[in-house]
């Protein structure tokens, strides 16, 4: 009998593992992803001091607040594998997947998802005028303000230049970099009707070297400040302020905080950065489609600005320590202007091709 009842348990025991192998869990396993939002960001390569790092603050931040799981899936070199890349993305279970405009990939989302209506997009940097989207009720596009705040950094170079000449290097000439330019003369203009701006984009967003001679061309033109929008690349225009002794004024993050106490000279010569809170934005994106996804007006590009806290100038101890108080002033009286709607920004969405050419043609450096 107790060889028969050991027979009948060994069978029990058996039948018990191969149901608990077929499952492919433990008996007791549960799913520490349960009842969590699968959300994919597909960004740039993370350390390019821009838009790849600060909207990766924001998906990690969010990873560690929000009831999400995810992943972030990086950008290859090659853009023509960005459309491979997003397929990935859009092939995991997702219902969540944002990236930015760059590069083109505003035109491969805008294709792909109509093909995957169960996913939300959303894209940064989406041009306010973006066409193809109105029907789209699982797109949505925000762009920050780079005018006003290119605007702000317009101003201040040309009240900081004794030259009367100001540059500003792009990686590359898109609509929105488009946008980011106009801000910026525009902001000159108002701080001297007679300024002379030169404006030019190295190529790419990366090679350092080429944004550091485009930089070096518009010191020896007379530039005195020089705004650097070219995201890693901008490391090398900054690279040629400090080396010719000329004021910088960085993009997307707070450039000067990264060198100081490791390269105080190059810290000391940016004065201030553009900073468009992409981790903030991203984050907030996340969280609505969480609580209330129907509040999102889908087929639609909102734009946030100075008043809405999508975009600032960085004040930090450098900014304090480099900037008159004279000046300080009249910036923080633009700042309240533009907020209120005082100062009404131009910007690129609003102009032909034509009158843009014409805008910068009017303040070239002679």
């Amino acid at each position: 009998m107790k060889k028969l009842m050991s027979i009948v348990l060994a069978v029990l025991f058996i039948v018990s593992m191969t149901a608990c192998a077929d499952s492919g869990k433990e008996p007791d396993a549960t799913d520490p992803n349960e009842g969590k939002t699968h959300v994919v960001y597909v960004g740039g390569t993370r350390g390019d001091a821009g838009i790849a790092d600060a909207t990766y603050e924001g998906f990690d931040r969010a990873l560690k607040e929000l009831p999400i799981y995810g992943e972030y899936i990086e950008l290859p070199a090659d853009k023509a594998d960005y459309r491979a890349t997003l397929l990935e993305a859009c092939e995991t279970d997702a219902k969540l997947v944002f990236t930015s405009a760059g590069s083109g990939m505003i035109d491969i989302v805008i294709e792909l998802a109509p093909q995957y209506p169960d996913k939300k997009f959303m894209v940064l940097d989406t041009p306010i005028d973006q066409e193809g989207i109105q029907d789209m009720d699982n797109f949505y596009g925000i762009l920050c303000a780079q005018n006003e705040v290119s605007y702000l950094t317009g101003y201040l170079a040309q009240r900081m230049s004794k030259t009367g000449k100001v540059g500003v290097v792009v990686g590359v000439e898109y609509p929105v970099l488009c946008d980011f330019i106009t801000g910026f003369i525009s902001g000159a203009r108002a701080a001297n009707p007679d300024t002379q701006i030169a404006a030019s984009a190295s190529g790419d967003w990366v090679d350092q070297g080429a944004a550091k001679e485009t930089a070096l061309a518009q010191i020896r033109q007379g530039c005195d400040v020089i705004y650097c929008v070219g995201a890693a690349s901008s490391f090398g225009s900054l690279e040629a302020c400090k080396e010719q002794g000329v004021w910088g004024i960085g993009c997307d993050t707070d450039l000067a905080a990264q060198f100081i106490g490791i390269d105080d000279e190059q810290a000391d010569c940016i004065i201030t950065s553009a900073y468009k809170d992409w981790g903030q934005v991203s984050y907030d994106w996340i969280k609505t489609c969480l609580e209330d996804i129907d509040s999102i007006p889908w087929g639609t590009v909102e734009l946030t600005g100075i008043a809405e806290g999508g975009c600032k100038i960085i004040q930090n101890e450098i900014y304090e320590k480099q900037v008159p108080d004279e000046i300080k002033a009249e910036m923080e009286q633009l700042i309240k202007d533009i907020a209120d709607g005082k100062i009404d920004c131009p910007t690129y969405f609003d102009m032909t091709e034509e009158e843009y050419v014409a805008l910068k043609e009017s303040v070239m450096v002679k």
